[in-house]
């Protein structure tokens, strides 16, 4: 692979601090990929020995299989998952599940997303409202309702985590104060307590793990030994004290662009990159990444000029981006205008434009043009995507908020409540003010499926019997809400929404039922709590999530025949063949200062590296710039245009907006312009036999629902026990491992089960009888009793081989020596099945494969090992051919299901337990229906 000079010296750069200033276009994935690829072939790094850190698991992923392909390329074959690859997030998790014994958490925790932790703040409120200083905290900062305070106290929280400041340090008799520094020690006690992690807490745990306890960070310091961080301007403080930590040999290589620096509202500080190379006493290398690969040489000239419009008083790195010598540009403008005197003319002129585009065969697709904005909430911005829509032009904007005003969360939420008979006193009734948006909501909830069922009667009979029986039937117990849900989809009004458009949707209703019970702990409900459920499901929970707005799902790649519009922030890291920016209306301002900006002051949590009145500015330019650089042939600015009181495009953007030329003028040579295709996405899906063609094999159909569309399954108390055995092995495993004489103590047992449990009860919302304790406590310690150690090689491992369609992925349970041979061992709980033989031969072969590069295949012996029947031992036999076929098999799966290939299974016995039976029940139901009707 040809790089250039600059690209050369980065990646032969390795023992010393190296920072790699990249900009936009620059080729610093292809440069990442060659500097680890280096390490592993020239300078034979193990891979546990590199850590290399990316903005998102997409890029991550992509860098994974870049990686792979090259090592391919050159013969030599690694487990790729021995590398540190992922999200900074991501490796803190590893970090912390590696060392879990040193963790205040325990195996098993969950992490909870933005609106997970600040419903847990809400439940736990009672623990903050009565800490000192609480009345006057929120005395001037501004939060109506409960649910506004709780959001404003998981911003503060996760502000203080992120920046690695201890409150604890600080004396002083400020209320306000002295009310964080209680928030932070109560949260982090109830955090503890629920074995749950936020975000921001993930970094300052890892953080206290390695700082508190020298042996673990001895051991994560001598085994990491080359650390490569990306986007390093979007890191915090917290994240490159542990970076520092971490580092300590100073084989750091950061990796970024300050001028996209846009993250500063989440904690991040782009005083990481630009003081970074004063941060070593024998110096450190730079390298300037400063040719453009991607953009027109008039895109690439355009944003040197915006770059270059204020004065960056040196908190910038002074660069140029330039243009390979050889590439060649067609002799048209590359940055154009699209505007308008008026909303209506403007839109008429963007869909103008994109006509032309199309009807020209410019572009093939509408997908190779991007609409980028500051926000896609403004009304501007939707009637523009409603404009185009009824013109015929589908627009993906999956960040809009609209979730809740789709069709089918509408009649899923009016199909909700007219199930139970409850609802009326409890939604309605109890609604003192008639002019609450929820109201007016819900009203239209059940107006919308009150049209649509007079075409579906047999919805209409159900709902009616059903709620007759809830409210006549004497201690009824109502299912959960996630089988209420899926009852609903027997009916056409909506399995007809199972579609690629509303699937996805459904999907994410499905998890925000499962966070409620997960959250609640509240699953099947009972007629004495009914009242108090449905009103804190419907008036709080949902109530909550209505106002806050939700997005919809977001696909990893693109839906072809889509224009995306997308946020300036959504589109960091992506690039387009035409990108269209708008919000062109903004301009730098000074915001006024608030009570919340005077207390981060007092606690030295604001951005104090830069000049506060140029912070702004500053923050301005950079997501511009980072907007109009994610243009590969196209570049176009695009606003209303109005003289009159209102200045559009604003002061900052007109003098550039009226010299560029006009995209509907003659002055813009259509015909002259060449637009490339969109990129084939590297990413590649990640399958492994066991969550995937197993499933598959089972029903197509259910595998679209759970994988395909993220449908949540139902509770199955029949597979909780075999969880809770499997998670005591792991268990006793890793400590084996981690012993110096490979033993186990038996006495330990008893309080490692104990442990698992109350993690496993709290997640799955079950409680385990004294008799199934007793019985996991017998199996294992049999097992202990009669196994040896001494060899054993890993458990829980992970291997992945990078194939040319997918990522085929597998965790091993055990790996033993016994002798010359290698085993490879699975647990399975319950007696020996011979019926699932087949099954489970060919996913200890599908094992053998990915272990093939590290073992001989000859030396491999596999083993099902049945510890819930007397520890019976199964070898399975199996040869190089039959490991070849099964391989081969697994590969036709997978064309299958990538091919979303998904038919549904003959209705047997085997689909009574399945929660999609609803809806093949009413597809075999309709269809019989429409034979009887053409008969």
């Amino acid at each position: 692979m040809i790089l250039n000079n600059e690209q050369l010296k980065a990646v032969k750069t390795i023992n010393k601090p190296l920072l790699i200033v990249a900009g936009a276009g620059s080729g610093k994935t292809k440069t990442l990929v060659e500097r680890v690829v280096y390490l592993l072939i020239d300078k034979k790094v193990t891979p546990k020995s590199i850590l290399i850190s990316t903005f998102t698991e997409k890029a991550a992923t992509e860098l994974k299989i870049r990686v792979s392909e090259r090592l391919k390329e050159k013969g030599i074959t690694i487990n790729i998952n021995d590398v540190y690859i992922g999200t900074l997030h991501s490796i803190f998790l590893r970090i912390i599940d590696e060392n879990i014994e040193s963790s205040n958490f325990k195996s098993g925790y969950r992490i909870l997303d933005d609106l997970e932790q600040t419903f847990f703040i809400y439940s736990k409120i009672k623990h903050f409202n009565q800490l000192d200083g609480y009345k006057e905290f929120f005395k001037d900062i501004f939060a109506v309702t409960t649910w506004d305070r709780c959001r404003k106290i998981r911003n503060w929280l996760n502000k203080i985590n992120e920046s690695g400041k201890v409150l604890e340090n600080v004396i002083t008799d400020n209320k306000k104060v002295m009310f964080l520094k209680g928030a932070v020690s109560e949260y982090e006690k109830l955090l503890i307590e629920n074995n749950v992690l936020d975000f921001a807490f993930i970094q300052k745990e890892v953080y206290r793990i390695l700082k508190e306890n020298s042996l673990v960070l001895k051991k994560v310091a001598e085994q990491i030994q080359y650390i490569m961080i990306d986007e390093y301007q979007d890191t915090n403080e917290i994240q490159e004290k542990i970076i520092f930590l971490i580092g300590k040999n100073s084989n750091i290589c950061v990796v970024g662009d300050d001028t996209q620096a846009i993250y500063r509202f989440r904690g991040a500080t782009v005083k990481n990159i630009l003081t970074f190379p004063t941060k070593f006493e024998d110096g450190c290398e730079v390298v300037n990444l400063n040719i453009n690969y991607r953009s027109h040489q008039g895109i690439v000239k355009f944003c040197n000029k915006w770059v270059s419009l204020i004065n960056w008083k040196g908190y910038n790195f002074e660069k140029n981006i330039d243009v390979p010598e050889d590439k060649s540009f067609y002799s048209t403008h590359s940055v154009i205008k699209i505007g308008g005197e008026n909303e209506s003319k403007w839109r008429e002129n963007v869909l103008k434009f994109i006509k032309n585009l199309y009807s020209s065969k410019k572009i093939k697709d509408y997908s190779q043009i991007c609409f980028l904005f500051k926000s896609v909430q403004s009304v501007e911005v939707k009637n523009l995507k409603k404009y185009l829509q009824n013109s015929g032009i589908s627009v993906y904007s999956p960040r809009s908020k609209d979730f809740f005003e789709k069709e089918g969360i509408k009649l899923i939420i009016g199909a909700m409540l007219v199930y139970f008979p409850e609802s009326k006193f409890i939604v309605f009734d109890e609604i003192q003010n008639k002019r609450h948006n929820v109201f007016y909501y819900y009203k239209e909830c059940l107006e919308l499926l009150k049209q649509r069922i007079k075409n579906d009667e047999a919805l209409y009979r159900w709902l009616i019997e059903r709620r007759k029986n809830n409210g006549l039937v004497e201690n009824y117990n109502y299912p959960s809400l996630k089988q209420i849900f899926y009852s609903f989809l027997e009916f056409k009004t909506f399995s007809r929404l199972i579609d690629e458009e509303n699937g996805y949707n459904l999907g994410i209703f499905s998890n925000i039922l499962e966070k409620f019970e997960t959250l609640t702990r509240v699953e099947k409900i009972d007629k004495e709590s009914v009242n108090k459920v449905l009103k804190y499901f419907f008036m709080v929970y949902l109530n909550q999530i209505f106002l806050r707005r939700v997005d919809e799902y977001e696909k990893n790649e693109f839906p072809k025949g889509f224009i995306p519009f997308l946020t300036f922030h959504q589109a960091k890291g992506l690039e387009f063949p035409v990108v269209i920016v708008g919000s062109l209306n903004s301009i730098p301002t000074e915001r006024e200062k608030t009570e919340e900006d005077f207390l981060s002051s007092l606690l030295h949590l604001d951005a104090t590296f830069e000049p506060k009145d140029m912070q702004e500015s500053f923050d301005f330019w950079r997501v511009y710039y980072t907007a109009f650089s994610r243009a590969r042939d196209l570049l176009v600015l695009t606003s209303i245009e109005n003289n009159g009181r209102k200045i559009l495009p604003s002061r900052t953007f007109k003098p550039i907006f009226n010299s560029l030329p006009n995209g509907l003028s003659e002055e813009f040579k259509l015909d002259k312009i060449n637009i490339s295709e969109m990129k084939e996405s590297s990413t590649k899906e990640i399958l492994s036999y066991t969550g995937h063609i197993l499933l598959y094999e089972f029903c197509p159909l259910k595998y679209k629902f759970i994988k395909h569309y993220k449908f949540k399954t139902l509770k199955d108390e029949t597979t909780f026990y075999g969880i809770f055995i499997h998670k005591v092995i792991e268990k006793v495993h890793k400590k084996i491992l981690n012993s110096a004489d490979k033993k186990y103590d038996l006495n330990m047992l008893e309080m490692d089960i104990s442990e698992i449990l109350s993690v496993l009860e709290l997640n799955l919302i079950t409680t385990f009888s004294e008799e199934s304790k007793k019985s996991v406590y017998n199996e294992i310690r049999d097992y202990l009793l009669t196994e040896t150690f001494e060899n054993i090689l890993g458990a829980e491992i992970k291997e992945s081989v990078v194939t040319d369609n997918y990522i085929l992925e597998g965790t091993i349970d055990l790996i033993k020596k016994e002798g010359e041979k290698i085993c490879i061992i699975d647990f399975k709980s319950g007696k020996y099945d011979e019926t699932k033989l087949s099954q489970y031969k060919m996913q200890l072969e599908v094992y053998a494969y990915l272990l093939k590069n590290t073992y001989d295949v000859e030396n491999l012996e596999l083993y099902l090992h049945y510890i819930s029947d007397n520890n019976k031992k199964v070898k399975i036999e199996f040869s190089e051919d039959s490991l070849n076929k099964t391989v081969k098999k697994f590969d036709e799966i997978a064309k299958k299901l990538l091919a979303n290939n998904f038919p549904a299974r003959n209705f047997d016995e085997n689909c009574k337990m399945c929660e999609f039976k609803y809806f093949c029940k009413g597809q075999i139901e309709n269809l019989e229906k429409g034979n009887l009707n053409e008969n």
